[in-house]
């Protein structure tokens, strides 16, 4: 396997995830890594750097890997683009919609245009379920969802830097949110429709949102609802799929922590005839999922679109830009 020579701008929980998940795949060599807090690079024997040009400068790489505070996403990436690189980004793509068009622009006129954006809960194997099931026409068609993603909060939660407006763009929504509606946008098409309250229910002091409540409609009726929270007081995340013969639901997250729970998929079909689903008791069927490989996923098809020239499926710039669009949609 011919290895990726790759270096790691960012070496936070993020940037380490992504440096086990390169080392897992087997295809990637790690040649540097950069953070500008030392601490975070104690313990490895790759080359070391604190400025993120220097690393990009003085290593021989093929690739990009950019796990950094948003304010320097877009400045990371265009960067390592008009240089020819191959980029991943973590998500989101920048503080706003602003960034992320500049990063299209940069990677439209890239030699390389290999731009891939982070967003692994397409990976996690109870919505690749999922997806199977609703492609499937087995439960009909999707018409609505109802999806809630929150926090516990914490102590420090209001001096974090995700809540620093200028550095991370918003708060709970841009920051955990974004995935809930990047699922209910992979499953239902793009919101074109979108009321929403965004605010501040118990961190007042805070320059960013505690709390988001949405409700999103596509060009051809489907509806959504999605709250995202920093005030839940614990991890939870539920996604309900209502379609014309069915119903499915995703309860649970598998993470390092599992403080979102056991990943499960319930799904039932409509049958109105049958006694018991008369009775609102319909034959339900549940997937329990114990591993989660969606960051080995995710970087296995990075891999194949730098050696193998395969396309990026999700996380295109394409994707991204839509997904911000709905994002400042929400904010408006």
């Amino acid at each position: 396997m011919k290895k990726v020579k790759t270096v790691i701008i960012g070496m936070g929980r993020m940037g380490k995830t992504r440096y086990e998940a390169m080392k897992r795949h087997g295809g990637y060599d790690v040649v540097g890594i950069c953070d500008a807090n030392t601490k975070n690079l104690d313990g490895y024997l790759e080359p070391i750097f604190t400025d993120w040009k220097e690393c990009i400068e003085k290593c021989d790489i093929d690739a990009v890997i950019v796990c950094t505070y948003n304010i320097v996403i877009p400045d990371i990436v265009c960067y390592a683009i008009k240089k020819g690189y191959a980029v991943f980004s973590e998500k989101p793509p920048g503080r706003n919609l602003s960034d992320t068009l500049r990063m299209k622009k940069a990677y439209l006129n890239s030699p390389n245009k290999i731009l891939k954006f982070g967003f692994n809960h397409r990976y996690h194997n109870s919505v690749i379920e999922a997806k199977a099931l609703l492609d499937s026409k087995i439960l009909g068609d999707i018409v609505c969802a109802r999806g809630v993603y929150g926090k516990a909060g914490a102590l420090s939660f209001q001096n974090e830097w995700r809540n620093n407006k200028t550095i991370s763009g918003g708060g709970i929504m841009l920051d955990q949110g974004i995935h809930m509606l990047d699922l209910m946008y992979y499953f239902m098409g793009r919101f074109t429709n979108i009321q929403s309250s965004v605010d501040q229910l118990v961190w007042k002091d805070m320059p960013t949102e505690d709390s988001a409540f949405s409700i999103l409609r596509t060009q051809d009726g489907k509806v959504a609802s999605l709250h995202s929270s920093a005030i839940q007081w614990k991890h939870k995340f539920s996604l309900d799929l209502i379609c014309t013969e069915g119903f499915i639901s995703l309860n649970g997250l598998l993470t390092s922590t599992m403080s979102y729970g056991e990943e499960r998929l319930t799904y039932y079909c409509k049958d109105l005839e049958c006694k018991t689903g008369g009775l609102g008791k319909p034959v339900e069927h549940t997937l329990c999922f114990d591993s989660d490989e969606s960051w080995d996923y995710e970087m296995k098809e990075f891999y194949d679109a730098i050696e193998n020239r395969k396309p990026i499926i999700q996380g295109t710039i394409e994707h991204a830009v839509n997904l911000m669009e709905m994002l400042e949609g929400i904010y408006k």
